[in-house]
C-alpha cells in the first residue's frame, strides 16, 4: 500500500505523542493497544515481516507484562518489566512509526512531498542529503560486516579477538563517512538541489484515498486527545 511521505510524517508525530503521553491508553485500553501496533499494521502492507512479527512479538509481551504487575509485589523484577513495558507500549510506537517512514519511502517522493507542503528548499535539502548520508553509511557497514565475515571475524569471535574486531569495524567505516559526506553533498548539487529557483521531480506523489482513511484517523486520535483534557 502506497502511502504519502505527508500521511506518514503527520501519523508520526500523532502517534508519537499520543503513545508518550499515555492517556488515551488508559482511558480506552484497546486504542491504547492499537496505537502501539500500529505502524506494525502498516508494515503488513507493505510486507515488512520482520518488522511486522517482531513489533507484534515485543508488544504482546509488553501487554502481559502489564498484566501481570497488577498482581506482583514491588521488587527489581517488576521494575525492570514495568520499564520494558513503558518502552515498548509508549516510546517504541513513535520511534517505529518514523522508521517505517523512511524506509519505505523514496528519496525523490520525500523531497516532492515535502516541497507541497511548502516547506523552504534551505530545509529541503539538507534533510534529503542528510537522509541519504544515512542509507549509503548503512550500505556501507553492511559490505563492512560481509569482507569482515570472509576474513573469520564475526561478533561470535568478539571476546577472542576484541581489538581487531573493533579496528577493522570502526576504522574503514570512519573513514567511509568522510568520502560518502563529500558524494552525497556532490550528488545533491549535479541533482540541481540549490536553496534558490524552483526544481522539477519525477515523482508521481500525491494524496490517495488510503492517504484520507489514515489522516482521519490521526484526527480522530487528535480529537479524543483533546477531548480528554477538556473533559
Amino acid at each position: 500500500m502506497k502511502i504519502d511521505f505527508r500521511t506518514k510524517i503527520f501519523l508520526t508525530n500523532v502517534i508519537g505523542i499520543a503513545a508518550i503521553e499515555g492517556s488515551l491508553g488508559r482511558r480506552y485500553y484497546y486504542l491504547g493497544i492499537l496505537i502501539a501496533i500500529f505502524p506494525y499494521l502498516l508494515a503488513l502492507f507493505d510486507r515488512k515481516w520482520s518488522l511486522l512479527i517482531k513489533g507484534l512479538l515485543y508488544t504482546s509481551v509488553a501487554v502481559l507484562a502489564q498484566g501481570l504487575l497488577l498482581n506482583l509485589s514491588q521488587n527489581f523484577f517488576t521494575m525492570i518489566l514495568n520499564l520494558y513495558a513503558g518502552i515498548i507500549i509508549r516510546i517504541l510506537p513513535g520511534v517505529m512509526m518514523g522508521y517505517y517512514a523512511l524506509v519505505t519511502t523514496k528519496m525523490s517522493d520525500l523531497v516532492y512531498s515535502l516541497q507541497k507542503i511548502r516547506l523552504p528548499n534551505f530545509l529541503i535539502i539538507p534533510v534529503s542529503v542528510m537522509f541519504r548520508f544515512f542509507y549509503s553509511i548503512k550500505e556501507d557497514y553492511i559490505k563492512i560486516n560481509e569482507a569482515m565475515y570472509m576474513h573469520g571475524l564475526s561478533m561470535k569471535n568478539f571476546f577472542k579477538e576484541p581489538g581487531k574486531i573493533m579496528e577493522y569495524k570502526f576504522v574503514p567505516l570512519l573513514m567511509i563517512t568522510s568520502q560518502t559526506a563529500d558524494d552525497v553533498a556532490i550528488s545533491a548539487m549535479t541533482r540541481g538541489m540549490r536553496v534558490e529557483g524552483d526544481r522539477s521531480s519525477i515523482s508521481n506523489a500525491s494524496l490517495r484515498l488510503q492517504d484520507y482513511v489514515l489522516m482521519a484517523f490521526g484526527i480522530f486520535i487528535i480529537v479524543l486527545f483533546i477531548r480528554g483534557k477538556i473533559c
